[in-house]
C-alpha cells in the first residue's frame, strides 16, 4: 500500500509537471483509469481553485478521483448500471435536477421592491417581536439622606421620558440603556412591572443611597423597528413573492397543456 501511494505520488507529480511544461498541450490528460481520462479543463471546471492549490492538495483530489473512477468501472463491469431499480432512481433524480434548475432560473430574476417589503413588515408584526422586555433609565446616587430626600420631594411629580440632568444635590448618575435584566435588583425588582417615567423611593442598597428612574420600556411583545429587521423582512418577503409567482406560473403552464386523468384506477373505497 505504501509502495502504491509513493508510485501514485510520483506519477501524479510527473503529470502535473508535464501539464505545465511545453509538452502538456492545451488540454492535457492529467490522470486516467482504464479508458477513462481526466483532462485539465475538466478539473478546472470541477475545482475552480485548482491553480492556487499546492501539490499535496492536487494529489489528494486526484487520489479521490482515481478511487471513485475505479469503483465506478468495477460497478459497470458487474452490470450495476443496468439494474432497473437504479435506472428508475437515476431518471427521477435527473428529472428533479432539471426542474430545480429551471425554476431557479426564474427565481434568480425575481426582485422585491421596498414598498412590498414594508407592506410585508406591517402585515406580519408577529414575526418581528422583540422577544425580551428591555428598559432604559438611570440610577441616581446621593451623598446623604437629606440631599436625596430634598431631591425626591422636588422632582417626584415630574414625568421622565429622558435622562435627568445634573443637579447640585446629586452625587452621580449612572444611566442604563436597553437592558434586558435589571441593572439593580434592589431598586428595580422586575423590569416588566416597573413604573415608567417616575422616580422610585430612595433606598440604601449596596452601600449607597439611590433613586431609580425608568425612562422607557419595550415589552417582549413590542415589534422591532423596521431598520433592525430589514434583512429578515427582505428575505421573508422574497420567499412569499417567489411562491406566489411560482404558483401563478404553474397554473399558466398547466392551462397550456391538455391534461387527462383516469379516475377509475382508484378503488371504490378510496372514491
Amino acid at each position: 500500500m505504501k509502495f502504491w501511494r509513493l508510485f501514485l505520488t510520483f506519477c501524479v507529480v510527473a503529470l502535473l509537471a508535464a501539464c505545465e511544461g511545453p509538452f502538456g498541450g492545451d488540454d492535457p490528460v492529467v490522470v486516467s483509469v482504464g479508458s477513462s481520462k481526466l483532462h485539465l479543463s475538466e478539473i478546472r471546471k470541477q475545482v475552480p481553485e485548482w491553480d492556487s492549490w499546492d501539490d499535496q492538495q492536487r494529489l489528494k483530489f486526484l487520489e479521490n478521483w482515481i478511487d471513485e473512477e475505479t469503483l465506478y468501472q468495477e460497478a459497470v463491469e458487474n452490470g450495476t448500471d443496468r439494474d432497473p431499480a437504479l435506472a428508475l432512481q437515476i431518471e427521477q433524480t435527473v428529472r428533479k435536477i432539471v426542474v430545480d434548475h429551471f425554476l431557479q432560473s426564474f427565481a434568480d430574476t425575481m426582485v422585491v421592491g421596498d414598498a412590498e417589503k414594508i407592506d410585508f413588515y406591517h402585515a406580519h408584526p408577529e414575526l418581528f417581536l422583540r422577544g425580551k422586555t428591555s428598559i432604559s433609565g438611570a440610577l441616581i446616587f446621593f451623598r446623604d439622606w437629606q440631599s436625596g430626600d430634598q431631591y425626591y420631594r422636588g422632582h417626584k411629580n415630574l414625568k421622565y421620558d429622558s435622562l435627568p440632568g445634573p443637579h447640585y444635590l446629586v452625587k452621580k448618575i449612572e444611566p442604563f440603556e436597553s437592558v434586558t435584566e435589571t441593572p439593580d435588583s434592589c431598586m428595580i425588582e422586575n423590569i416588566a412591572e416597573v413604573e415608567v417615567g417616575t422616580l422610585s423611593k430612595m433606598k440604601y442598597c449596596g452601600g449607597a443611597l439611590k433613586i431609580a428612574v425608568v425612562t422607557s420600556r419595550l415589552d417582549s411583545a413590542d415589534v422591532l423597528p423596521y431598520e433592525a429587521v430589514a434583512e429578515d423582512v427582505a428575505m421573508r418577503a422574497w420567499l412569499v413573492h417567489r411562491n406566489q409567482v411560482m404558483d401563478r406560473l404553474k397554473k399558466e403552464w398547466k392551462m397550456e397543456r391538455p391534461i387527462f386523468s383516469k379516475t377509475d384506477v382508484f378503488s371504490e373505497k378510496d372514491k
